[in-house]
């Protein structure tokens, strides 16, 4: 992968308040505390803890940079850790890929809360308008898709204030047994350019 045009460490893309890149190793643990929530491992087909040590050396070794990603999100007021947000399945060739989920740490964003901009849209909806745009500005993506568990509220407002629409809702089954609804989101490079073009987006041209 040394051929990539996506740098494999360090700084990724900036967004309004935020900045994301790949992890270091000092937010590692951070990581998997986050995603280790309660609240949070509900959001997963498999809501199975996971594992310090071995998490800790898949973001270090195992993630297939480019091709998958958990990415830091860090604020610009202070450079605190913030969250996490990343991708799957991405395919240079077609041109496509699967916007992950957002988890935020909101008790380290309240110390921040006053040197936010006015308006701020949050940080959820800050991180994945700047996937989105890296993706179709500088991935040669074509068309991202989104899935979340129906009453991820928190993810669902971040990916529709994205511009991503509705693609379709459907079942599946947890690792525990239990059914929950999936809501399948879809936005192609297309829609995209369009919301840019009439103005529609809140961040304005990058």
């Amino acid at each position: 992968m040394a051929d990539s045009p996506i740098p494999l460490a360090g700084p990724l893309f900036p967004g309004r308040a935020v900045d994301l890149g790949w992890p270091e190793p000092h937010e590692y643990d951070r990581i998997t505390a986050l995603r280790n929530r309660p609240a949070v491992r509900e959001r997963f087909l498999d809501p199975r803890p996971l594992d310090l040590e071995r998490n800790r050396e898949w973001l270090a070794r195992g993630m297939r940079r480019p091709f998958e990603a958990v990415l830091s999100i860090r604020l610009r007021a202070g450079g605190a850790f913030a969250g996490a947000i990343g991708w799957s399945g991405y395919d240079r060739s077609a041109g496509t890929f699967e916007m992950g989920r957002v988890m935020v740490d909101t008790a380290a964003v309240l110390p921040y809360r006053d040197r936010l901009p006015p308006g701020y849209e949050g940080v959820a909806a800050d991180a994945g308008v700047a996937v989105r745009d890296y993706a179709f500005g500088r991935m040669g993506v074509v068309r991202m898709t989104s899935t979340v568990i129906g009453d991820n509220a928190l993810s669902r407002r971040a990916t529709l204030l994205g511009g991503a629409r509705m693609a379709g809702v459907s079942r599946a089954v947890r690792t525990d047994g239990t059914e929950v609804d999936l809501v399948h989101f879809e936005m192609t490079r297309d829609e995209w350019l369009a919301i840019r073009a009439a103005g529609r987006d809140s961040r304005g041209p990058r």
